[in-house]
């Protein structure tokens, strides 16, 4: 009797154990975390209609190939844009999945930097608002000049240096070593 209870015990625990298990499963396979990267386009695959390859490289110079399927969002400045927009060295932000199985990265979508702004003219002229300053005429360029000479006084007047007050210089002294 004491086995028979034991195994029913035994049993309903299993059971209520792998509906739970299953449970947790189903909820991980709900939310999956989204992950971004920024970087610059290094290529656009679009070979394969179903799944296009894009390669971002990152600030760190590292590639990281993402695939971009037809329901992922391409945007630039808010606007939907074509995937065929997106040329090499654009600068995006991709957010996307990392399927753990497959270990591949799957885009949700995909934001284009704006555009650089044409420069205004009033930074493309500044020459015009301030004087130029005026410069003085140079000399003819016959030949160079000569720097002056420097006056010495004759040779008489100063006294012959005189072989005995020349010191020669002093041995270093050494330590010994210990």
């Amino acid at each position: 009797m004491k086995s028979a209870f034991a195994r029913v015990a035994l049993g309903v625990v299993l059971a209520s154990g792998f509906s739970a298990a299953r449970g947790f499963a189903e909820e991980g396979a709900k939310a999956l975390p989204t992950l971004l990267i920024k970087g610059e386009v290094v290529s656009l695959d679009t070979a394969d209609p179903a799944a296009s390859l894009l390669k971002v490289k990152d600030r760190y110079g590292f590639e990281t190939p993402i695939f971009l399927t037809p329901e992922t969002k391409v945007s630039q400045d808010g606007a939907d844009q074509q995937l065929s927009n997106l040329a090499v060295g654009t600068q995006v932000e991709v957010e996307y999945n990392f399927d753990v199985n497959t270990a591949k990265r799957h885009a949700v979508s995909v934001k284009a930097a704006a555009a650089a702004p044409a420069a205004p003219a009033e930074t493309a002229a500044p020459a015009e608002t301030a004087p130029a300053p005026v410069e003085e005429p140079a000399a003819p360029a016959e030949a160079p000049a000569a720097p002056p000479a420097e006056t010495q006084a004759p040779a008489e007047s100063q006294p012959p240096a005189a072989p005995s007050e020349a010191v020669p210089p002093q041995p270093e002294e050494s330590v010994p070593a210990q």
